[in-house]
């Protein structure tokens, strides 16, 4: 923070209020909700060695380092113990985007039960059938096919046969 000293010259304030700290928490999730963006990367980058420190600032580390590295059934059970995670507007609709985004790259097919286990415990089938269907996945009985349609479709090889007559003029080196 800035602060005007007596003789008018701004310097930077020794002492952080809570709600600073507090506004400093709340723009690190907002920028791990921008996943697989690397905002987040950015914004801790930004951080003094005292915000580091802090608890919250390392459990916030902790949850993205649990996305980032694709622990996902262990993500949702520690965003369960901290408020800031639980009450942020579009939290966890946001963290089931990335994990989308993650299992596409990831599988062609994927298990129904193993997927849904992936998108948190609080998803029912309807909302499994929202998100399989926002995604443009098809469901095909117990798996759900997230590859690209492209790669359902068989390839064909061609073989045209020219006569070497033809091809001669053009492969010509003068």
């Amino acid at each position: 923070a800035v602060v005007s000293t007596q003789s008018g010259h701004y310097g930077r304030a020794d002492l952080i209020t809570r709600s600073s700290i507090d506004n400093v928490h709340y723009v690190l999730v907002k920028a791990l909700m921008q996943l697989p963006r690397s905002d987040y990367v950015f914004c801790r980058a930004q951080l003094s060695q005292e915000m580091i420190d802090d608890n919250l600032t390392k459990k916030i580390d902790d949850v993205a380092t649990l996305l980032e590295t694709c622990q996902f059934p262990e993500f949702w059970n520690v965003i369960q113990e901290e408020k800031i995670f639980t009450e942020m507007t579009g939290f966890t609709e946001c963290a089931r985007k990335f994990i989308c985004h993650v299992v596409q790259l990831t599988y062609k097919n994927i298990e129904e039960d193993f997927l849904m286990q992936l998108l948190g415990p609080s998803v029912d089938k309807d909302l499994f059938l929202e998100i399989v269907a926002e995604e443009k996945w098809d469901h095909n009985g117990d798996s759900v096919f997230v590859g690209h349609k492209e790669e359902m479709v068989e390839q064909k090889e061609i073989i045209e046969k020219m006569p070497i007559e033809v091809v001669t003029p053009i492969l010509a080196i003068r």
